[in-house]
């Protein structure tokens, strides 16, 4: 794990190196004054002549000096380590964005909210209290204690060393214990923060069903698992505090019982106390590094995940009326046995309006989602313009095919704004245009200025289909994928957006996926699926009064 942040921090690595250097010498300092404080008052004690004026003067110097050099170490240290957070932060959305919508299907936004902030903000101790300290913990008693040795005591020194070794040894125990029990309260966290966005977003849902105590009762049972796994770092820690009080108290009874000179005696003990009030101690850097090794794993997995679909297509895009080609396409979700689409061979011509017509889990939408590349197909072409998907650059498939689907979302801010994700140099006019292709021109109090909520929240659900629609027409898609677009429309108000986004968007192939027969009129193509087959293909009209598939679906509208 410390080889995979500094791999991909490596360039901060100089400012972490001077902010290792600043403490080890800032500490060693705190060391001399101490033990040169020691050795004045043993010379006092003996009646030897003592230049106290020089003394104080040395210890402020060496204070004043040791002062700047904390307030380096920690500039430097954290400098390194909020930067490095930027950079995995970057690091992680520009992995997952490849992997998406794959790999964000089915997984809850406060989870990977979660990751990006909470876990990646738990690493901040690996760069801030971990690299320095465990460098200094090593290097400044080795120092001190040479020098101790040569100079004093080489027995007394070696008695320090001996249970110093054993102290820092102790970061090591209970290790796996303690990491596992981190990763568990990570984990933890994370179903904890997709519970509350849950509750918070469907509030309306759970008032209505008076699911309050329900829901409340998860979320105890949630904080019960964050308060256990918290429990059980909290005990391994508390096990090495003890041990480590033990050690240096243990320590200072080996130092008073050697038999050495009295003053060598004070002299040790003071190096002693010196090196622990330094932070040579495991709760400097032990106490954090278990937390956050477990969330640099939890983004681990992200980050290193392979992308399901690759983007090294060449391949340019063809000019003008793009038509859509499905070549014997099967494809199986990971997580299911039966395909979704199995062995389906259909062609859409350019500029026209074809119908795919379905029970819902028939895999009309699994269509949609191949049709951007959201995941690829297991066997069979899929043929854009006449190339083949993976040989176009990933940007040039989803700027030319827009998906609309039933559920679309949309962003804090203004109507405008949201219109202008796909082209943000679009003008007023522009917008007002698209508006009124999904007659919304005339039902937004403040047009373009309307304010749009979390998620649309502030709009009905037709409201939000059509400007989903609307956003997809200021793009200039020359596919346009409409995945239940209007379902949330009464049929009057779905027919005369129809009427309107045939004018709107002539020259664009549009591609509408429902469930309802009865929108579809009898001069339009239908596609039939059924258990992810082709089942059926012609004119609605004679469809409807053949007695096949799509008669018996028509039958239930």
């Amino acid at each position: 794990m410390t080889r995979w942040l500094v791999g991909h921090t490596r360039r901060l690595l100089p400012p972490l190196v001077l902010a290792t250097l600043a403490r080890i010498v800032g500490h060693l300092l705190g060391v001399a004054v101490i033990v040169l404080a020691a050795l004045s008052l043993v010379r006092i004690a003996a009646g030897d002549d003592v230049p106290v004026a020089g003394l104080v003067a040395a210890i402020v110097a060496m204070s004043l000096v040791k002062a700047l050099l904390r307030y380096l170490e920690h500039y430097a240290g954290h400098w390194v380590a909020f930067t490095a957070l930027q950079r995995l932060r970057e690091l992680l959305f520009a992995r997952l964005v490849p992997q998406a919508p794959a790999a964000t299907t089915g997984r809850a936004s406060a989870e990977l909210t979660e990751r990006a902030t909470r876990d990646i903000d738990r690493i901040e101790v690996f760069f801030a209290h971990t690299f320095p300290p465990v460098v200094a913990s090593v290097v400044v008693p080795a120092v001190a204690l040479t020098w101790f040795a040569i100079v004093i005591d080489a027995g007394l020194a070696a008695i320090v060393a001996a249970f110093l070794a054993v102290a820092l040894a102790l970061p090591f125990l209970g290790a796996r214990t303690a990491w596992a029990a981190a990763r568990s309260a990570a984990a933890a966290r994370g179903r904890l923060a997709t519970h509350v966005a849950d509750d918070v977003q469907g509030l309306r849902e759970v008032l209505a069903f008076t699911a309050e105590d329900a829901r409340r009762a998860g979320l105890e049972r949630l904080g019960d698992e964050v308060a256990r796994g918290s429990a059980r770092v909290g005990r391994t820690v508390a096990v090495r505090l003890l041990l480590e009080r033990m050690l240096w108290g243990g320590c200072l009874v080996a130092l008073l019982l050697s038999g050495a000179a009295p003053g060598d005696v004070v002299a040790a003990v003071a190096l002693l106390v010196a090196l622990w009030l330094g932070g040579v101690s495991t709760d400097d850097f032990a106490t954090g590094l278990d937390a956050a090794f477990s969330a640099c794993e939890r983004v681990q997995r992200i980050v290193e995940a392979a992308p399901l679909v690759r983007d090294e297509g060449r391949a340019r895009l063809a000019d003008g009326i793009l038509s859509v080609e499905l070549d014997d396409v099967t494809f199986r979700y990971p997580d299911r046995d039966e395909p979704a689409l199995s062995h389906v061979s259909v062609r859409f011509d350019g500029g026209g309006w074809h119908r795919v017509a379905g029970v819902s889990g028939s895999g009309k939408s699994t269509l949609a989602s191949l049709l951007v590349r959201g995941w690829d197909p297991d066997g069979g072409r899929i043929l854009l313009g006449g190339t083949d998907l993976p040989a176009l650059p990933l940007d040039a498939v989803r700027g030319a095919v827009a998906v609309v689907d039933q559920r679309p979302v949309l962003f804090t801010g203004t109507v405008a704004s949201n219109l202008r994700l796909a082209r943000p140099e679009a003008d007023d006019e522009e917008l007002r245009a698209a508006l009124h292709a999904v007659g919304l021109d005339d039902a937004l109090a403040d047009g373009l200025r309307t304010t749009v909520g979390e998620r649309g929240t502030t709009l009905s659900g037709g409201q939000l289909q059509r400007l989903a629609l609307a956003r997809a027409l200021v793009a200039r898609s020359r596919v346009l994928v409409l995945d239940e677009a209007l379902s949330q429309l009464d049929a009057g108000t779905a027919q005369t957006v129809r009427e309107r986004l045939e004018h709107a968007a002539s020259g664009t192939t549009v591609i509408e996926i429902t469930h309802r027969t009865d929108v579809i009129p009898d001069d339009a193509t239908v596609t039939v699926v059924d258990r992810g087959e082709v089942v059926e293909h012609g004119a609605a009209g004679a469809l409807r009064t053949g007695g096949g598939p799509f008669a018996r679906l028509s039958l239930r509208a």
